[in-house]
């Protein structure tokens, strides 16, 4: 009985030795448990692969601040999974951290996370534009903290560098001394207060500041306020996220003709309320909810109202007075 009881002792020790060693190498080793029963390391969990799962490949792009990269995805049911080690890269978070707050499922051996899940956590903002096959990704934190800032600078050397090759070109007939970066202040449509960034021609930064300062004391609201970079210089994604946005060294759509934003002449504000309409064309595709321009709502610009007044005061032309495109987002200086 005594060696019975000894044995026993021995074996149970054996087990929790081995289950130890095997949850070692899942964590560090990047090994998937495919028991019945999920496995446990502090709260990182792992769903073991299920035969009644399907999925489908998909690459997507994932637009997380100013920066642009294709991963690939599995969508279940409509929901896209990324794999836990690119999707810790691409976020700047670690894959411990990630599994330690999330549920991974376990597919073709390798761990995958739900992104939304990841930014309900963390506070990021995402976004999906069909259109482009696009998530875009917010991690900044833009509330104002204090009084109500209306800067001009020169271009900060960390922008010159996410603006080199994307909305600015080398073959641009200026160089970057003719551009001003702004800090603006401005209300969102919950009245919070938070601080945005254009870049404009220099010779116009202060009145663009006088404008926005106006705007910002009458409380128009104004959805997001972001360097069109931070789209990899496009401009429907920028639209299609509500931007209010200016320099962009590109042509106007349909043409080889500069447009005004590329000479940093042109701001364009709330796409979403304020569409471009050309036949039937909208964009972005949001602001097919606003071209009636008779039913007023907050962020719409109306003709003699105080962003229209601020703006046409000092000599810009606004979109919205074309008869073709109407393009009410947009006022250029010329």
């Amino acid at each position: 009985m005594i060696y019975q009881a000894n044995m026993m002792r021995y074996l149970k020790k054996m087990a929790y030795s081995a289950t130890i060693i095997f949850a070692i190498l899942v964590i560090f080793e990047g090994g998937i448990p495919m028991a019945a029963q999920d496995f446990r390391w502090a709260n990182a969990v792992v769903r073991p692969q299920m035969d009644d799962i399907s999925w489908t490949d998909v690459n997507i792009t994932l637009q997380i601040d100013e920066n642009s990269m294709v991963l690939q995805a599995k969508n279940i049911n409509g929901t896209n999974y990324f794999r836990v080690g690119e999707i810790a890269d691409a976020l700047n978070i670690s894959p411990q951290e990630l599994l330690f707050h999330f549920t991974a499922r376990a597919i073709e051996d390798h761990r995958y996370l739900n992104l939304r899940e990841i930014a309900n956590h963390f506070g990021f903002r995402i976004f999906w534009v069909g259109t482009r096959n696009t998530i875009i990704v917010d991690t900044v934190d833009n509330r104002a903290v204090g009084e109500p800032v209306f800067r001009m600078e020169p271009l900060p050397a960390n922008i010159v560098e996410i603006i080199g090759g994307s909305s600015f070109h080398d073959h641009a007939p200026f160089g970057l001394d003719f551009l001003t970066y702004l800090t603006i202040s401005y209300v969102d449509f919950e009245n919070v207060h938070r601080i945005g960034h254009m870049i404009v021609a220099e010779e116009i930064g202060q009145e663009v500041l006088d404008i926005f300062q106006e705007i910002f004391e009458y409380g128009f609201p104004i959805e997001r306020m972001r360097l069109i970079d931070f789209y990899d210089a496009g401009d429907y994604l920028s639209m299609a996220d509500n931007n209010s946005v200016a320099f962009n060294f590109r042509t106007i759509a349909g043409t080889n003709t500069l447009s005004r934003h590329a000479f940093g002449m042109a701001i364009d504000i709330n796409p979403v309320q304020n569409p471009y309409i050309r036949g039937d064309i909208v964009w972005p595709a949001a602001g097919a909810e606003y071209m009636d321009r008779h039913n007023v709502r907050p962020g719409m610009i109306i003709h003699g109202d105080v962003v229209y007044h601020a703006f046409t005061s000092r000599g810009w032309t606004w979109g919205g007075n074309w008869r073709s495109p109407r393009d009410y987002h947009h006022f250029e200086r010329r």
